[in-house]
């Protein structure tokens, strides 16, 4: 459960709500918080009437430390009078969730116990029943690590209400706290997928909030709870793992044979649903020259695209995906929108994408086949702006590099390895573009080399 704590609001001076002081404290503890809003009023028109303070806003970057993605409930306890109404608009990411207009009419037009609306149940002096009472007022929001809430008020009298001195009588925006608590129960999204030909069992990883050792692991099974294992010679290769937008990481699949796209959108490790992708007529994807060498979102937009490499041209695009297929394809230019061509005999090799500089947006990366250095494209969408090396030992024997992903929740991806002989896994945390050897960690090792993950 999250709260977020705000003094009651009666209006706004030098940029910042003012406290009313109603010798009441209703907060959940502390003193609560001044929150900026969009704009400046001098206070002598709020208390005057003449005019309606401009629009509160309070806007909070969910955390990975406030809760997994997944959907949440929303409860504000509030003053609530009647001399007006006062709109709230809840927003994630710019998109408007709902608006709920305090409304209840009181019995008086003052901040005050009888005036108080709780996070749930009854008001203390006996005005407002449980049944009445509209906490939770938003359920079951979308919300993810990375995500921005945005809350804003405005004051409204209707014209139709004034004070002892034939003023208007605004409603204000009083908030008290904010809380908000899950849904429904949180299951934790993947980590590292895992993949076994020979089993032809299919797992899954997470790890702990450092990414350095596995937290939970499970073989996949249908909503039935019988293990799903891929059909015995089936052409379908794990290629990574994907998130269509909505927080959740899912499991992608490349058919060997037709060029298709499988997603498995998954539940912790329960399987919901299959979703077969046909290959492009013609573009990135439309055929086995083309393959995939990463997921990432390359324009902030929340949902994961695939970094495609034709193996024939040295092309390199991303294509959008969705669950209904394809999306557009854009192919790496320059800033002079000079496609950029990575010959297939390079030393250098795209392997995965990623968020190697913190920006949000994804990044192409690339490994030395005979350094075996890794480097980085930083990418602006889809457009090249400089290459980055990283400073790091290189990766010797029988290591070999299986991905990019932020394990430790800093903003910029990790590299993932997993040693094909002995069975051992290992990650290197990347801090200014660089790893020193006191960033690189074992994870718990997986004997049967059969086994390999994807993230």
């Amino acid at each position: 459960m999250v709260v977020i704590q705000a003094e009651s609001l009666l209006g706004p001076t030098s940029g910042k709500y003012v406290l009313e002081d109603q010798g009441i404290d209703f907060a959940l503890g502390g003193q609560g918080v001044k929150i900026d809003i969009s704009g400046i009023q001098s206070i002598d028109n709020v208390i005057n009437g003449t005019e309606a303070p401009p629009e509160g806003v309070l806007t909070y970057t969910w955390t990975a430390e406030d809760g997994a993605a997944g959907k949440y409930d929303i409860s504000i306890a509030y003053f609530d009078e009647v001399d007006g109404n006062s709109p709230l608009t809840f927003s994630v990411n710019g998109q408007e969730v709902g608006t709920y207009v305090y409304d209840i009419n009181l019995n008086s037009i003052t901040a005050e116990k009888i005036t108080y609306v709780p996070l749930s149940g009854a008001n203390e002096i006996g005005t407002l029943t449980a049944e009445a009472n509209p906490n939770a007022i938003f359920k079951g929001v979308d919300l993810a690590p990375g995500d921005e809430i945005k809350i804003s008020v405005l004051a409204d009298s209707n014209g139709n209400f004034l004070d002892g001195n034939g003023n208007k009588a605004f409603e204000l925006g009083r908030i008290d706290a904010i809380e908000i608590t899950p849904a429904e129960e949180i299951i934790p999204s993947l980590d590292l997928f895992w993949h076994n030909p020979v089993t032809r069992q299919v797992g899954v990883w997470t790890l702990n909030e450092e990414g350095t050792n596995r937290e939970t692991s499970a073989f996949i099974t249908d909503q039935s709870g019988e293990e799903v294992l891929l059909p015995e010679e089936s052409p379908w290769e794990g290629r990574g793992v994907i998130d269509l937008g909505d927080g959740n990481r899912n499991l992608l699949w490349r058919d060997t044979v037709t060029g298709g796209v499988a997603i498995w959108k998954i539940e912790g490790s329960e399987l919901q649903e299959e979703i077969i992708i046909d290959p492009p007529a013609d573009g990135p994807g439309s055929n086995l020259d083309w393959e995939i060498r990463g997921t990432g979102d390359v324009n902030s937009g929340g949902g994961e695209e695939i970094f495609w490499y034709n193996t024939s041209t040295g092309d390199i695009a991303v294509s959008e995906i969705h669950e209904s297929g394809f999306g557009n394809a854009t192919f790496i230019t320059d800033t002079s929108n000079q496609a950029m061509i990575i010959s297939p005999d390079d030393d250098w090799q795209l392997l995965a994408a990623g968020d190697m500089d913190g920006d949000g947006d994804a990044d192409a990366i690339w490994e030395n086949m005979t350094t075996r250095q890794f480097a980085y494209w930083n990418l602006d969408g889809t457009v090249y702006q400089n290459a980055v090396v990283i400073d790091s030992r290189p990766a010797n024997g029988d290591w070999e590099f299986r991905g990019a992903y932020d394990a430790n929740n800093d903003g910029i991806d990790d590299f993932f390895f997993r040693n094909s002989m002995t069975g051992e896994n290992g990650i290197w945390i990347i801090e200014n573009n660089s790893v020193s050897d006191d960033n690189i960690f074992g994870i718990t090792p997986v004997a049967d080399t059969n086994f390999s993950f994807y993230v």
